[in-house]
């Protein structure tokens, strides 16, 4: 090598041909020792990847991330909030209801069952059973609190409106009288006779029964 060069700036050139190096191939490229390989990435910046048990490195100025802060290499992904559990961390103290394994994935391209399942053994995460199965939460109380607030509006079921049979009577006659009467005017029409009736409620009754009209 040439001895006005500093073994940093020979490193850098390296990744000029590659994007990702092991530790074990800087180490043969530059003949230097392991040690001393760590200390020149430390120097110049470096991210280790969140896969492949984070053994892939890159310089601090390669990778493009995407908004949620990841960048793959090929298969090799790197993350901006550090390896596997601190990206897992991450996300889920920041999502407003929690994040299931799937949504994970989606977001990660590795799948984390296990890892999820290890750190909430850990107590490093919370977690909450859901009719669409697990959905991981923040051990933060306050922020859990709200987590879960938000999974049971996302999970409780929409109120179906049913008329009664008597009220959809009443309905039917104020439409046969003003067949092009919207919804709404129907629905204000049979209030005045004292019979509740919503615009949702007369709309399904009309589609349950393949009843025609044109809205207004």
């Amino acid at each position: 090598m040439n001895k006005n060069v500093t073994p940093q700036h020979h490193l850098e050139k390296l990744f000029d041909h590659k994007k990702c190096y092991t530790i074990e191939e800087l180490h043969k490229a530059l003949n230097y020792s392991l040690i001393s390989i760590r200390r020149f990435l430390k120097g110049i910046g470096y991210y280790s990847s969140f896969t492949h048990n984070n053994k892939w490195y890159t310089l601090k100025a390669i990778p493009s991330f995407d908004n949620n802060g990841i960048w793959f290499y090929r298969d090799k992904g790197f993350s901006i909030h550090g390896n596997l559990n601190q990206t897992i961390l991450h996300f889920v103290n920041k999502s407003p209801k929690g994040l299931s394994a799937k949504k994970l994935f989606n977001i990660l391209s590795v799948p984390c069952h296990s890892i999820l399942n290890q750190m909430y053994n850990k107590k490093k995460i919370d977690r909450l059973k859901t009719p669409d199965g697990f959905f991981y939460l923040t051990i933060n109380e306050n922020r859990k609190k709200m987590q879960i607030k938000q999974l049971q509006v996302i999970a409780s079921p929409k109120k179906i409106e049913h008329l009664l049979p008597q009220t959809a009577v009443y309905v039917l006659v104020e439409f046969i009288k003003n067949p092009e009467a919207s919804f709404l005017e129907l629905s204000i029409a049979v209030e005045k006779k004292g019979v509740k009736a919503s615009q949702t409620a007369i709309d399904r009754l009309f589609k349950e029964h393949n009843l025609k009209k044109n809205q207004k």
